[in-house]
């Protein structure tokens, strides 16, 4: 949401409110902040020091209306070797100001290492809930926002990670997605696996060419673990089998995209309809929220103990629980959506390799490198290269 139009009265940021975040962001990180107007302009100061002058009022400007735009603070490089990241200040639905924080650079990383001094990630969003426990912005905006980017960034994510592969890789695309596609529907979550299937039905056909009895053989194999799936959920395994043998033998009838898109929403309905059917697992709800809980926060500081008990499970349990449903472990997942998020800031941004690491959740940019890699096969730089500007 932009600014306030100029003609707007301007709404005065809560100054108290603010140096009280001000006192606490201290003590806690030792980062100071600056209050600002919407235009990154200092309003007060409280303990900043070297990023509070005016040649950093354009970055103090983009922290905040990115902040805005996404939900969540982001790491953003200033002049001077310097980083910052912002909250916005709002009444109601309207931009009053910011709290921008920052940091040079030789203070955030000791010579010679990239390993930064505190975990930058997370004073991000521990800002965030500063300015939200003293009501300095629109808690419920925020989270409306944070939403709208994670639909976005999976929609993304998946464009780049298709364009990266080249074609002889095309079931290496397929296995990219067929983890999640089970997850979504041992969740019973048909709109997610739907859009999972389409960008798959995408991705294959872009890969493919005009070789659709490839893709075809793939999406027969995709439909079997579809139907396993359905039944490890309880669904009625007669039922599945009689109609998934149907289909498949209907399915080598098909000569064009558009039917095969049609036959594949079709299967999908047929197997989520039998999970719905069929009773819920009694961990499946604590399952659920633990996967939301790692989806939104990822690049913070998370484990696997913290996320086993916000779930209400104990630890030994959850892990066994999770690998049973979710078909990996959760540092696996965990890697793989902080890979991605990267491979996002990669291709739409400038910023350096290791403030990406830290925004992601990575322990330094080696770590990042080394993930990076095994990931999508490719070092950080070189898929910068491919992807940079990249139009969709």
């Amino acid at each position: 949401m932009p600014p306030a139009p100029a003609d707007s009265a301007p709404i005065p940021p809560d100054r108290p409110a603010a140096r009280r975040v001000g006192r606490a962001y201290f003590s806690r990180w030792g980062v100071g902040l600056c209050l600002t107007d919407p235009q990154g302009r200092v309003i007060e100061a409280y303990r900043a020091r070297g990023w509070e002058g005016p040649s950093h009022e354009t970055v103090r400007r983009l922290a905040i209306d990115e902040a805005l735009r996404w939900g969540e603070p982001a790491v953003q490089p200033g002049p001077d070797e310097t980083v910052l990241w912002a909250v916005p200040v709002m009444v109601n639905a309207r931009v009053a100001g910011g709290l921008v924080a920052g940091i040079a650079e030789a203070r955030l990383f000791r010579r010679g290492s990239t390993a930064p001094v505190i975990d930058v990630r997370a004073a991000c969003t521990d800002l965030r809930r500063l300015a939200e426990e003293h009501n300095l912005t629109n808690a419920a905006l925020l989270e409306l926002r944070r939403q709208a980017y994670r639909r976005e960034q999976a929609r993304a994510e998946a464009i780049h990670a298709y364009k990266a592969n080249p074609f002889f890789q095309l079931r290496s695309t397929y296995l990219l997605d067929e983890p999640s596609l089970v997850a979504a529907i041992r969740k019973g979550d048909c709109h997610e696996a739907r859009n999972i299937l389409n960008r798959l039905l995408v991705a294959m056909i872009h890969h493919a060419g005009d070789r659709l009895e490839l893709v075809k053989s793939l999406f027969m194999e995709l439909v079997v673990t579809m139907s396993r799936t359905a039944v490890e959920g309880g669904g009625v395994p007669e039922e599945l089998l009689g109609s998934r043998y149907d289909a498949i033998a209907r399915l080598a009838t098909i000569h064009d995209d558009e039917e095969l898109a049609s036959w594949l929403n079709e299967m999908l309905e047929r197997i989520m309809d039998a999970i719905h059917a069929a009773p819920r697992h009694p961990h499946a709800a604590m399952l659920e929220h633990a996967m939301r809980i790692i989806s939104e926060r990822c690049c913070e500081k998370l484990t696997r103990d913290q996320v086993a008990e916000e779930a209400g499970m104990s630890r030994s349990h959850f892990s066994r629980m999770f690998r049973q449903h979710f078909g990996c472990n959760f540092s696996d997942v965990l890697l793989r959506l902080r890979t991605e998020r990267a491979a996002k800031l990669l291709a739409e941004t400038d910023r350096p390799l290791k403030i990406i690491a830290l925004e992601c959740g990575f322990t330094d940019q080696s770590h990042l490198t080394r993930v990076f890699r095994q990931h999508y096969r490719v070092p950080p730089a070189q898929y910068r290269r491919e992807h940079k500007n990249t139009k969709d």
